[in-house]
């Protein structure tokens, strides 16, 4: 009676060992939520550049019918702005943040919203993740909380006209957008630091 009891015992370890395996394999995989937007999301960032500059900016997610999203972006950059965009099926980041008709947006939103191509499809999301390739690299270490979610952070370092740049970017991978991101600008270094958050 008693070996049996033993072996059920075991037998729930083992699967409590495999649960925990497979449940951290999870959470160290790619970020695949990645601006997957939903109506009824909403997002705050806090803005400000090494130059001085500050503001804030804010993603408000509304359905449009047919699998197709309007996406407010409104805020404070240089001056104010506020634009709906139709983010259409299948559209990629780049493509969203482009289709703005006021450059301002673009320029000011660019650096959240498009991130960089390496991060997505190379990072893993574990602490102490390392990738690199030619003049290419990610890290993924330390952790970051901004309006109550916790996210890793991954510096990205590559080389572009002779030049160093990095880029940081922490995330939730539950999100589909970042925490907080650090990222060079014209002569500038531009952070966004997410400050409130609906419909996640």
């Amino acid at each position: 009676m008693r070996a049996k009891s033993v072996t059920v015992l075991s037998c729930i370890f083992m699967l409590f060992v495999f649960g925990s395996l497979m449940n951290a394999r999870a959470q160290a995989g790619k970020w695949s939520s990645y601006f997957k937007l939903k109506s009824g999301q909403f997002f705050k960032y806090q803005m400000k550049s090494e130059r001085g500059l500050a503001g804030w900016a804010s993603i408000k997610i509304d359905d449009a019918g047919g699998g197709a999203l309007n996406v407010t972006l409104a805020g404070r950059w240089t001056k104010d702005f506020s634009e709906t965009v139709r983010m259409k099926p299948g559209m990629s980041a780049f493509d969203f943040i482009y289709a703005a008709k006021d450059m301002q947006i673009t320029n000011a939103l660019a650096g959240l919203v498009n991130v960089e191509a390496s991060v997505i499809e190379n990072a893993q999301w574990k602490d102490g993740f390392k990738w690199a390739q030619g003049d290419s690299s990610i890290v993924v270490s330390g952790q970051k909380e901004c309006a109550g979610v916790k996210g890793l952070c991954a510096t990205s370092s590559s080389k572009s006209f002779g030049r160093a740049q990095k880029r940081t970017y922490c995330v939730n991978p539950d999100l589909p957008l970042p925490i907080f991101v650090e990222v060079p600008a014209a002569n500038d270094t531009w952070t966004y630091e997410l400050v409130e958050k609906k419909g996640v």
